[in-house]
């Protein structure tokens, strides 16, 4: 740890002396880092410079525990790369190698161009050093501004630019835009660099050309009425030919007892009570099977004609998503004598 040792004492000196010596001119606190003073009031800038001061010396009398929590309310303040430093540096003597290495990359990506180039070299090492500590994730997500959080912890909307950093272990990982989710579970190890990728799935909305076009409207369409329909449509053709062909046996059957049984044979009792219930039997089931034969015609037709007017009848896309994705289904039942064909819209 003797990088962070020397990281303390050049950022002590550059750093807390500078804020010191500045105070006598001006009511801010000049810490090194960004000159964000203009967005803090001068009564934040002086507890900034007073809790800078007072965290740096609980550092350094080994009160590791009181200097984040001192530091960490300077950083809610304002986050300058000083501050940062000075936190990672109780952070690594407490272990926490995540926090330690989140605040180094930020000073490091924040360093000020006034410090020297020997500091600049120390905490450039510790970082190295933390990272072994700790597993680098690097983020790749397909929507943007979406939300990223790692086992409920908010990291911030994508794309993250910056790495980030989890202990070793198993982690979840998720997206979140537009009430819509995307997660991984990752298992890493400290010291490697784990590339994490989230992906939602892909908008169901069609391109603007196609929404121009009004598009195939075919390509938007359930086959499940289609098949549906041919069904029918094959039932019907079926029944209107067995129904048919047992009228046209029905027929002949009646013809060959009318003749038999005479004109008016079984109205005057000369023809056998046999023949003339058989010709009674005869003529009912002729007339029922040629309304059948015509009921099953009737339903084959419009099966055939409804599969065409389905499948090309022009309609917006937004009435073709909503009967898609309406959870509302109307079962029926088509049926033609003792043949019945379910079917689901």
């Amino acid at each position: 740890m003797k990088a962070h040792s020397l990281i303390r004492a050049s950022l002590r000196r550059a750093t807390v002396g500078a804020a010191l010596s500045c105070a006598c001119a001006v009511p801010t606190v000049c810490l090194a880092g960004p000159p964000t003073a203009d967005t803090t009031s001068a009564d934040d800038n002086s507890r900034l410079r007073a809790l800078f001061r007072e965290g740096v010396q609980a550092f350094e009398q080994g009160r590791n525990e009181q200097a984040v929590r001192i530091l960490s309310e300077a950083w809610a303040i304002r986050q300058t790369y000083d501050v940062a430093a000075s936190l990672a540096q109780a952070e690594i003597q407490l272990k926490r190698y995540r926090d330690a290495a989140e605040h180094l990359e930020f000073g490091l990506s924040h360093f000020a161009p006034v410090e020297s180039e020997q500091t600049l070299e120390q905490m450039r090492a510790a970082f190295a050093d933390v990272k072994t500590h700790v597993a680098t994730l690097k983020f790749k997500v397909n929507r943007a501004a979406a939300e990223i959080q790692i086992d409920g912890r908010t990291l911030g909307a994508s794309a993250l630019t910056a790495p980030q950093f989890v202990d070793a272990g198993v982690h979840t990982v998720q997206a979140s835009s537009n009430g819509e989710n995307a997660s991984v579970v990752i298992s890493v190890e400290a010291g490697n660099e784990y590339p994490v990728e989230l992906r939602f799935k892909a908008s169901t909305a069609p391109d603007a050309a196609h929404a121009s076009t009004g598009g195939d409207a075919s390509d938007e369409r359930s086959l499940v009425p289609v098949i549906v329909a041919g069904t029918v449509a094959v039932v019907g053709t079926a029944g209107l030919v067995g129904f048919s062909l047992a009228a046209s046996s029905d027929a002949e059957t009646l013809a060959h007892l009318k003749d038999k049984n005479g004109t008016s044979g079984c109205a005057d009792g000369t023809a056998s009570p046999a023949d003339c219930s058989a010709q009674l039997d005869a003529a009912q089931s002729h007339d029922k099977h040629r309304n059948l034969a015509v009921a099953s015609a009737v339903v084959g037709a419009v099966a055939v004609v409804a599969i065409p007017i389905y499948w090309f009848w022009p309609r917006d896309r937004h009435t073709a998503e909503a009967a898609r994705s309406s959870s509302f289904r109307v079962r029926g039942a088509v049926g033609v004598g003792h043949i019945s064909v379910f079917g689901e819209f």
